[in-house]
């Protein structure tokens, strides 16, 4: 029966899944539609294995006899969720040491940050909770007073949502998930609304005209470059993160045409109803016995 219980929890967040579409509409409608759709399945084949383990392999489950293959493949489930986790702290970890070692140079803006010996102009933050402005020779010699100050100003929205922290999570979600239909889908979509929302936080002390022509211009120099340009970078890339034609126009879209309120004023009811739907495999410990 536990087995029965995750092969259902298992069927169904693929179902889920694989019917997600994104919708067309405001930006908070899209964000929501896509976290809820990445997070709330593998939460729901998460809370499965909790709960079976929690059962244990004795007993009975509405009148069936349990066996242990079921608490052996949910502690298979609950290991390799465990053991991404670990690895993907290890590797932020990891990267912001190693970043940490280039020299501190003052911006022309003001303020200071790490600077990566790479002629491509790159900026990004990296970190935690309390993150770090990374900028390279290239964006120090490369880009104007005005366009420097436009870039720091999207870096600082990311910051300010706590971005790193966030997507570290979501990037564990998305490993942990792979086999899922629509991984792959679901998280370029965050990726570009994440960077839609400090896009959309740049333009208000920044010309948009000059955050698209600027987006335009390094989109293009990161399709060209090669990926040891900046090998230290792939966690924390935003800005400057190789584009596709179609999300690109969004992002340049976006900037040139915004519509009104990108962002969600509070949390709808529709993402809470999801969210119990997912906790729905953890009520099967009450057929317990």
């Amino acid at each position: 029966m536990h087995s029965s219980l995750l092969l259902i929890t298992g069927l169904i967040a693929v179902a889920w899944r694989w019917q997600w579409r994104s919708p067309a509409g405001s930006w908070q409608a899209r964000w929501q539609s896509a976290l809820v759709a990445f997070c709330l399945p593998p939460l729901m084949v998460m809370l499965a294995a909790g709960a079976v383990i929690s059962m244990g392999h004795h007993g009975t489950m509405m009148g069936w006899l349990v066996s242990p293959m079921g608490c052996w493949v949910s502690w298979g489930i609950l290991g390799w969720l465990g053991g991404i986790g670990v690895y993907s702290l290890g590797r932020v970890i990891q990267t912001e040491w190693r970043l940490r070692q280039y020299a501190t140079v003052a911006l022309p803006t003001g303020g200071q940050a790490r600077c990566l010996a790479i002629d491509l102009p790159v900026a990004a933050q990296v970190g935690l909770w309390h993150s770090s402005l990374l900028v390279s020779r290239g964006w120090l010699e490369q880009l104007t007073v005005a366009e420097q100050q436009a870039m720091l100003a999207h870096e600082q929205a990311h910051a300010d949502y706590r971005d790193p922290l966030c997507f570290l999570g979501l990037s564990i979600v998305r490993r942990f998930a792979i086999g899922l239909p629509n991984t792959s889908t679901l998280w370029e979509e965050l990726l570009l609304l994440r960077e839609m929302r400090a896009d959309r936080r740049a333009a208000e002390t920044s010309d948009p005209l000059l955050l698209a022509e600027l987006l335009v211009k390094l989109s293009r120099q990161m399709t060209l470059a090669t990926q040891r340009d900046a090998p230290d970078l792939e966690p924390c890339l935003g800005f400057n993160e190789v584009l596709t034609l179609s999300r690109l126009e969004q992002r340049v879209q976006a900037l040139l045409e915004p519509g009104p309120m990108t962002e969600p004023a509070r949390l709808g009811p529709r993402p809470l109803i999801w969210l119990v739907v997912a906790a729905l495999p953890w009520t099967a410990t009450w057929l317990h016995s």
